[in-house]
């Protein structure tokens, strides 16, 4: 028997018991409520439900106003309205309100397995991101890698392999990708666990700054050096070092990183002596690899930290990945400002068709910001998603929907993209640079530059 359950609510009991042996022939286990009344007092603990089915037309409490009281219950669940042929409209209804899909009376056996079927593998497939998430480590805000997507769970596999061993690994993504939440899952899983896993973004820190961060320095050895300062490949021993963003790294720092990276030692400003290091590194670009080597990186720095290379595939093309992102920002900052939403079906397909310049980043601000503003409403909807996005979209029409027609990521460059990434950050911001830079994953200063580059003006 498959672990989830199947919740059958039908006043026909015949009807209930030709549904329940259909499932539990094929592997299923059923649950049967006669009325809508003793099906609220199933969901009142939902029990793992994956899927109800329930009857459209029923006395005291009728189809659609129970599949709200299940959604409000447990958003995961399936639920899949049963009508017959003179009540198709308001099986249309029922979807507009909430419902996942609806099935017609006499119905055929295997359609309705095959439906059955997608319902509880999406509802698994859920339960396996939510087992995911209770392995989150709150002391460093860690999080698993979403990946229902090919391209992600091919990503995932190197990132198993590479927490084997100590390879260096260069991650290779656009801004907002995930090449941190990658770093800490290579971490994670590597024999270094329990040590730390220390973060510098390289084009964050002031280049004046970069080498006293990383190698250390003592009392004195400049001005306003008041105190030993040990340095982040000291703080980093026995655990890993994530350099993010390191092609923005000055070439004089590139230097003396090389060196440690090849002699295991480290000396900090001002000091005389060495001090080993044993850090396991892991390196982050958001450039392509074409313009790392001697471009952006010295040729030797580059061969040295890039043994096993990993390109992150941007969202636009793992667009498998986003309902279950959006499950978990849901959550998340459900959790965060103390309200539980769900996303409704139109407004899900409106985020499907949008090219995420900012990828997974900018879905998690999206999502944040939405849910910020939600007061005492249940749904994300359509109009939400458009006023997030402004003028990412056009009205179209899709069959008898309106849906968004979107800019086909296709067609643009990685320099138009990376404006509109950038014009994006800015409005979900409200103009505010620093929330912007730190949206996009870059310096305030890189912001400034790229923004006089595109001619952006705010």
């Amino acid at each position: 028997m498959k672990s989830s359950k199947i919740l059958i609510v039908d006043d026909n009991k015949e009807m209930a018991a030709t549904l329940s042996l259909l499932f539990e022939s094929s592997g299923y286990t059923t649950t049967v409520a006669l009325s809508g009344n003793d099906a609220l007092e199933v969901i009142k603990d939902p029990n793992d439900i994956g899927l109800a089915l329930v009857d459209l037309m029923m006395p005291l409490l009728d189809g659609i106003t129970l599949m709200e009281r299940i959604k409000e219950a447990s958003p995961d669940t399936t639920v899949i309205i049963m009508t017959g042929y003179g009540t198709i409209q308001t099986a249309v209804e029922a979807i507009k309100r909430g419902a996942d899909d609806y099935i017609l009376k006499p119905f055929d056996e295997d359609m309705i397995l095959k439906k059955a079927s997608r319902a509880m593998e999406m509802y698994e497939l859920k339960k396996k991101v939510v087992q995911l998430q209770d392995l989150v480590d709150n002391a460093s805000g860690f999080e698993e890698p979403i990946a229902a997507s090919r391209k992600m769970r091919e990503v995932l596999d190197k990132v198993l392999a590479a927490s084997r061993s100590d390879v260096p690994v260069l991650l290779i993504g656009e801004t907002g990708t995930g090449k941190e939440v990658l770093a800490r899952a290579i971490h994670r899983k590597s024999r270094r666990r329990d040590k730390p896993f220390v973060p510098v973004n390289c084009g964050a820190l002031p280049k004046e700054l970069i080498e006293s961060e990383l190698f250390g320095y003592k009392k004195g050895a400049f001005t306003g050096a008041l105190h030993d300062h040990k340095g982040l490949f000291v703080s980093a021993t026995g655990g890993t070092l994530f350099l993010d963003e390191i092609s923005e790294m000055p070439k004089e720092a590139q230097v003396k990183l090389l060196r440690v990276l090849q002699d295991g030692k480290v000396r900090a400003l001002g000091d005389t002596r060495e001090v080993a290091v044993d850090a396991r590194i892991i390196s982050a670009s958001n450039r392509p690899v074409e313009e790392l080597k001697g471009q952006w990186l010295r040729e030797d720095l580059y061969y040295r930290i890039s043994t096993l290379t990993t390109p992150i595939p941007p969202l636009r093309e793992r667009r498998e990945d986003i309902p279950l992102l959006v499950e978990r920002f849901l959550r998340k900052y459900g959790e965060k400002y103390g309200r539980k939403l769900r996303i409704e079906k139109e407004a899900l397909g409106l985020l499907m068709g949008y090219p995420f310049p900012g990828n997974v980043r900018e879905l998690e601000h999206i999502i944040e910001g939405i849910v910020a503003t939600a007061n005492e409403r249940k749904s994300l909807t359509v109009q939400d998603i458009k006023s997030m996005l402004g003028g990412a979209y056009s009205e179209g029409t899709l069959g008898h929907t309106k849906v968004a027609s979107l800019y086909h990521a296709s067609t643009l460059s990685l320099a138009q993209l990376e404006k509109f990434a950038i014009e994006q950050a800015l409005r979900v911001s409200k103009g505010k640079k620093s929330k912007a830079a730190e949206i996009l994953g870059i310096s305030r200063d890189s912001l400034y530059r790229k923004m006089k580059q595109y001619g952006i003006s705010t």
